[in-house]
C-alpha cells in the first residue's frame, strides 16, 4: 500500500477513528484538563505511530465498496474505541458512586467541589477517592497498558470488520461492576454509621428531650473522617485490584469483538 494512496488515507483516517474515539472515553486521557487540541494532537501522533506497528491485511480497506460502506466502517470504529475506553471508566465512576454514598452517610453531601477531571461539582470523598485513583492508575503505567490494549484491537480486530453487536450485552453486564464496588468500598462505612443511627435511636427514645440532630451531626461527621483515615492506607492496593480486573475486561472485551473465522 502506497502512502499517498487513496487505500492507505482511508486507513490511517479509520485507525485515528478509533484511537481518538479511545482518548476521548477512555479514564486519565479523557481528562477535562487536557484541552482537546491537546487529545486531537496526541490521538494523531499515537496513530501514526501505530499504523506500522498494525498487520497490513487488518487495514486493508476496499474503496470500490461506496460511501454507505465507509459510512458504517467510521461509525464502527466510532464504537469499537469509544466502547474501549468506557470499560475503564466503569472504575472511576464505581469510586465517584462510592464517595458520594459515604459523603451521605457522613453528614457532608452538601460540600462539593469542582473536580479536576471532569471540571463537574463533586463531594469531597468523591474528589479524594478520584484523585488517589489517578495516582494509583499512573503508578502501575495504567496508560502504557491501555495504548497496549488498543494495540492489541488492531491486532485482533480489523478495521470494519468488529462485532459490535455483542458490545451491548457485555457493557450491560459490566456495568453491574460499578455497583460492586460501590459496595465494596462504602461497606465499612455503612456497617458503622448504621450501628450509630441505631444508638442514637435509643438514645433518643431515652432522653426525647435531646436534640438528636445537634448531636448527631458532630458525630457523624468525626466518624466518617476517623474511618477514611483508618481505610486510607488500604485504598492503593484496594484501587490497583480493581484496575488490574479492568484491564482483565479490556482483554476479554477485545477477544469479543473478534470477527468470526
Amino acid at each position: 500500500m502506497e502512502i499517498l494512496s487513496v487505500d492507505y488515507i482511508l486507513a490511517s483516517f479509520l485507525i485515528f477513528v478509533r484511537v481518538s474515539s479511545l482518548m476521548l472515553t477512555a479514564p486519565y486521557f479523557s481528562s477535562a484538563a487536557f484541552p482537546a487540541q491537546v487529545k486531537i494532537f496526541f490521538a494523531l501522533i499515537t496513530s501514526v505511530l501505530l499504523y506500522p506497528v498494525v498487520p497490513a491485511q487488518n487495514v486493508l480497506i476496499d474503496t470500490d465498496s461506496g460511501a454507505l460502506f465507509l459510512l458504517t466502517a467510521i461509525i464502527i470504529e466510532i464504537l469499537v474505541g469509544a466502547a474501549l475506553g468506557l470499560v475503564g471508566q466503569i472504575i472511576f465512576a464505581g469510586l465517584e458512586l462510592a464517595g458520594r454514598l459515604i459523603s451521605l452517610k457522613i453528614a457532608l453531601g452538601f460540600a462539593s467541589m469542582v473536580d479536576t477531571m471532569t471540571q463537574q461539582q463533586s463531594t469531597i470523598v468523591s474528589n479524594l477517592f478520584n484523585m488517589l485513583a489517578v495516582l494509583v492508575f499512573l503508578s502501575i503505567d495504567g496508560e502504557k497498558i491501555y495504548l497496549n490494549a488498543l494495540v492489541h484491537s488492531f491486532e485482533l480486530v480489523p478495521l470494519q470488520q468488529a462485532e459490535i453487536q455483542l458490545a451491548g450485552p457485555f457493557m450491560l453486564e459490566l456495568a453491574t461492576y460499578l455497583f460492586v464496588i460501590g459496595v465494596q468500598i462504602t461497606a465499612p462505612f455503612l456497617i458503622v454509621l448504621f450501628l450509630i443511627d441505631l444508638s442514637l435511636a435509643i438514645f433518643a427514645r431515652i432522653m426525647p428531650q435531646a436534640n438528636i440532630m445537634f448531636i448527631a451531626l458532630p458525630i457523624k461527621i468525626g466518624t466518617g473522617f476517623i474511618l477514611l483515615y483508618l481505610v486510607a492506607p488500604y485504598l492503593p492496593v484496594a484501587f490497583e485490584m480493581m484496575f488490574t480486573r479492568m484491564f482483565d475486561f479490556l482483554e476479554e472485551f477485545v477477544g469479543l469483538m473478534m470477527p468470526m473465522p
